[in-house]
């Protein structure tokens, strides 16, 4: 009977003990905050207005309060900050804190770039917008470049280019005219579980118009990309996430033509392009696409091999650091040879890429698919 007795408290000890830790592993498990239809990390604290009315400062590698509140108090070695928008954070942050250090009155705490993964426990993440001109500010645009007013058919983002110079050596001059306009739809779906991304779908759709008509008055050669304009989406706070989409429009030629020289094309195309990530793979569906393609016959003598290009790149920054990133540019090339038959031929396409970028999302590895149009001829000189 004592052997029996001095065996059985060691086993209910480890049964009792057992016992504790599955529980304090169901608890850890529940723990943290629910914010619409995610689940932060318990390490996660929200940096509010109340707390960014005391931020003086802020660095890639610190922020710096002038007082506290208890979210300040409650930040540690190790916290997340999910950071909302003010005057000094107009994209939000997402910081892991690597020290915190007092300075008088002042409350330093060092930090670097966190990622969702660590930052979200459960849930989904979805996004949904189409973008619209009024939700957009510009932020730049050069001589040349038109922002078009909401009275247009159009809803989505668009400019419109007036004498844009593309070339000027002195004497001879390239300039570029017609519109161009894009109308993005973006929907982008996260899945996490156990602080882990497992399914993540993308889905865009870009309306897209390029009308451009190119002028010289003489022979020009080389090669330029110029940023026509930068515009800044508003906000778009999703369950404590900021979004802010980024749209910059560039034009540019590459090649040469030796003579004066007039060309214009107009390209209206709706792309479609799907990317997907489950079980740590990527995968994709093949790009569709429609079209309808107008131009004016070329005003060409001489041998010529032009290409003109313009269109958007698209960013969608997380916390300002770019989570996805689309780029389609419409192109028109205009071959010539003098002494050739036909004389002229006229070439349509797009170039560009959809971008999921790893970084912010905390995977090993991003994914990058073609919005690549093939070019075609679509008229010649032998045309009737």
């Amino acid at each position: 009977m004592r052997m029996q007795t001095k065996y059985l408290i060691p086993v209910c000890v480890v049964i009792i003990s057992c016992l504790l830790v599955q529980g304090c592993e169901r608890d850890e498990f529940q723990w943290g905050t629910e914010v619409g239809n995610i689940t932060y990390s318990g390490n996660v604290i929200f940096i509010g207005s109340e707390e960014l009315g005391l931020l003086k400062e802020v660095t890639p590698e610190q922020m710096i309060f002038s007082g506290t509140t208890g979210e300040i108090d409650n930040i540690t070695d190790g916290s997340i900050l999910v950071i909302g928008v003010s005057e000094k954070t107009p994209y939000g942050l997402l910081r892991k804190v690597n020290g915190m250090q007092k300075d008088g009155n002042d409350i330093v705490i060092l930090t670097s770039d966190a990622v969702l993964s660590k930052t979200v426990k459960e849930g989904t993440i979805t996004f949904r917008r189409k973008l619209l001109e009024k939700d957009f500010t510009l932020k730049s645009k050069v001589e040349g470049v038109l922002v078009k007013g909401p009275d247009k058919y159009f809803d989505g983002l668009a400019v419109t280019l007036d004498d844009f110079e593309i070339y000027n050596d002195g004497t001879k001059r390239a300039v570029l005219n017609g519109a161009i306009g894009i109308s993005p739809e973006i929907n982008i779906t996260i899945n996490f579980s156990l602080n882990s991304i497992y399914a993540i779908q993308i889905a865009t759709i870009l309306n897209k118009i390029d009308e451009i008509t190119l002028s010289s008055n003489g022979a020009f050669s080389g090669s330029r990309e110029i940023v026509a304009a930068e515009f800044v989406h508003s906000p778009i706070i999703i369950d404590s996430l900021v979004f802010v989409p980024e749209v910059v429009i560039t034009c540019g030629f590459d090649g040469s033509v030796s003579c004066e020289v007039v060309s214009g094309v107009r390209q209206d195309r709706v792309m479609t392009s799907n990317m997907n990530y489950l079980l740590s793979k990527w995968s994709e569906d093949p790009l569709k696409h429609s079209e309808t393609i107008d131009f004016i016959t070329p005003l060409v003598t001489d041998n010529s091999d032009i290409k003109i290009y313009s269109g958007p790149e698209i960013i969608t920054r997380l916390f300002g650091i770019p989570l996805q990133t689309v780029k389609a540019a419409g192109f028109h090339s205009l071959k010539a040879q003098k002494a050739g038959s036909p004389l002229w031929q006229l070439f349509a396409g797009t170039e560009g890429y959809n971008t999921i970028n790893a970084g912010i999302l905390g995977l090993k590895d991003g994914y990058t698919t073609s919005m690549e149009i093939q070019a075609s001829e679509i008229a010649s000189a032998n045309d009737k």
